[in-house]
């Protein structure tokens, strides 16, 4: 007996129909016999209401989800993003909708806090840099120009969640001189046993020879990074942001950057996605890019997957997915409602 319907976005499929990413550890739901999944035929943008109707679960890589998606769905009762990125995600819509949004916290944590270590190296080491001199045959030149390593340099996080914990933990066999954190939500006590010293944004950019970002893009954070901040940053700094490009002014970064005003930003979020090709960032030297894809790994999406389907294995059980992001939902009326209806295979 069917118990739970879960679709899939179609951006999990190729041209062809065949998964992009080949072990997304969909055997988890494939072998429970109360689970009915599909993929999507057709990806947009943005969810279509008649996309959603006969879901009970929704499993989601980069479409929206707006009011407008949401518009006469009644019967969806959680929707799973694979990552830790909800900013696509209407939340204050799905808790009106009795919908609860859940996250795959834990599997994104080691492949992001990885890219941010690589990041921090390359960066460190000019690696891109020479690359392309190297590539247009100037040899010499990639010799005249010395990094700079981690070693006894300070590394300044905006955000101190379980990615920024991971990346700092990593970086520690580099022998940094310090670390610092802006982050609101942690206590200077949490702080310290991590031995990371709370300071203020200005503070960190002004201090860091390493910025990350690590904060989640929220209303407060957008636009976060603005230009005092950048002019504040040491001129052999480095700016890496792994997490959402809009929490950084982009036209203000491009201003410092072409000034020259500090070492290097590597970036794998920008304010639009894709990069526009006309974007001045892509022929600038002192930029690393790639494409909100660094820390994508066969791990990863197993993980992610894992992570993601035990929330449906919950919602079979009758119970709310670990990691909901709208928590409000967990008492509403209506979400009990579906659970319980969910459970006794209704």
């Amino acid at each position: 007996m069917i118990s739970v319907d879960a679709i899939l976005s179609a951006d999990f499929l190729d041209e062809r129909g065949a998964l992009i990413f080949p072990d997304i550890s969909l055997n988890t739901i494939a072998a429970e016999p109360r689970i009915r999944h599909r993929f999507l035929e057709t990806y947009l943008p943005e969810y279509e209401p008649g996309q959603l109707q006969d879901a009970d679960v929704l499993l989601s890589l980069k479409p929206k989800v707006t009011a407008q998606s949401l518009e006469g769905v009644t019967r969806l009762c959680a929707i799973g993003r694979f990552g830790v990125g909800y900013d696509n995600v209407d939340l204050a819509a799905c808790t009106e909708n009795d919908i609860a949004v859940y996250i795959t916290r834990q599997a994104v944590v080691r492949p992001v806090a990885s890219s941010i270590v690589l990041m921090v190296l390359a960066a460190s080491h000019n690696l891109v840099w020479k690359d392309r001199l190297i590539r247009r045959g100037e040899w010499t030149a990639t010799t005249r120009v010395l990094g700079q390593e981690p070693r006894g340099r300070v590394v300044g996080t905006v955000g101190l969640g379980n990615i920024a914990r991971e990346a700092l933990r990593l970086l520690r066999p580099f022998e940094l001189e310090r670390y610092l954190a802006f982050d609101p939500a942690v206590t200077p006590e949490a702080a310290r046993e991590l031995g990371v010293q709370l300071v203020s944004l200005e503070e960190l950019f002004a201090q860091s020879d390493y910025v990350l970002i690590n904060c989640p893009l929220t209303p407060q954070t957008r636009g976060l990074i603005n230009e005092p901040l950048l002019r504040c940053m040491k001129k052999d700094a480095v700016l890496i942001n792994t997490a959402r490009g809009p929490i950084i002014d982009e036209a203000a970064l491009i201003r410092v950057l072409k000034d020259e005003a500090i070492h290097c930003a590597a970036l794998d979020v920008f304010e639009q996605e894709p990069l526009s090709p006309q974007s001045p960032l892509l022929a600038m030297d002192n930029t690393i890019l790639t494409s909100h894809s660094l820390c994508w790994t066969k791990e990863l999406f197993r993980d992610m997957g894992l992570e993601s389907f035990a929330g449906v294995l919950a919602i079979v059980r009758g119970e709310a997915p670990a990691n909901v992001v709208n928590p409000a939902v967990l008492t509403r009326p209506g979400f009990l409602r579906k659970l319980e209806r969910l459970a006794a295979g209704q």
